[in-house]
């Protein structure tokens, strides 16, 4: 597969990351009130992804011969932006707390696609390949883990145990991933190759729903599919 090919195929997945995305924070019957700023994330990702694909596309962003070190500062520093914006925004604050765990957790179910998309590049040569066996799997637990705890949230079961393993397991992979590819195997992928359509725009964004989720687990008394108000 040409990193063309794979570049766009990677654009592709991020667009449908941002649709469902979108689709689990906004039920049918959600309020104008609230469907308004979702337009506006949704608008305000897209551009970024524009943003992403052409500096990726044109090689402009990193330096070839970046050292690990300092790409896994720079993926460190845009999750802490990532949070900022994500925090600081006081309407996507709202949208976030207001959020039910389950809703938290579905959201990386889509992480079961990448998984499958790694897999598939590992396969065909565009990374390597022990790394996107790893790197796949792990994906695709991490989402499905998700999906099995927002299940359980949703029959209204005890599912503490289930929330924080889900969890757990996801940050772990995106922290295990982002390591990896920086210390390990930079030089393989490049700092423009096609993973970083998913290390700049979802991963940071799945980082944060995990923390959030965490957060609400473990502090303010609330019980597990209750809103911050």
């Amino acid at each position: 597969m040409s990193p063309l090919n794979t570049n766009w195929l990677m654009a592709g997945l991020d667009i449908l990351m941002i649709a469902y995305t979108l689709w689990v924070v906004s039920p049918v019957n959600s309020p104008d009130s609230r469907k308004k700023p979702l337009w506006r994330i949704g608008t305000a990702l897209l551009i970024w992804l524009v943003l992403l694909h052409t500096g990726l596309s044109n090689q402009v962003i990193f330096a070839e011969d970046i050292s690990g070190v300092s790409f896994l500062s720079v993926i460190f520093a845009a999750v802490g932006a990532t949070g900022i914006l994500l925090l600081g925004i006081s309407a996507v604050r709202k949208i976030l707390f207001d959020m039910s765990q389950a809703q938290l957790l579905l959201m990386q179910g889509i992480r079961v696609f990448f998984g499958a998309i790694f897999l598939t590049q590992a396969s065909l040569g565009s990374m390597p390949l022990l790394f996107g066996i790893i790197d796949g799997w792990m994906h695709i637990c991490a989402g499905f883990l998700g999906l099995i705890a927002a299940f359980m949230l949703m029959q209204s079961r005890c599912a503490t145990k289930y929330v924080w393993f889900a969890n757990l397991f996801g940050l772990a992979d995106i922290l295990i991933v982002a390591s990896t590819l920086s210390l390990f195997i930079l030089e393989d992928i490049t700092p423009h190759g096609s993973m970083m359509y998913a290390v700049f725009l979802p991963a940071p964004l799945w980082f944060w729903f995990h923390l959030i989720s965490m957060y609400r687990l473990a502090g303010n008394g609330l019980s597990l599919n209750q809103s911050v108000k």
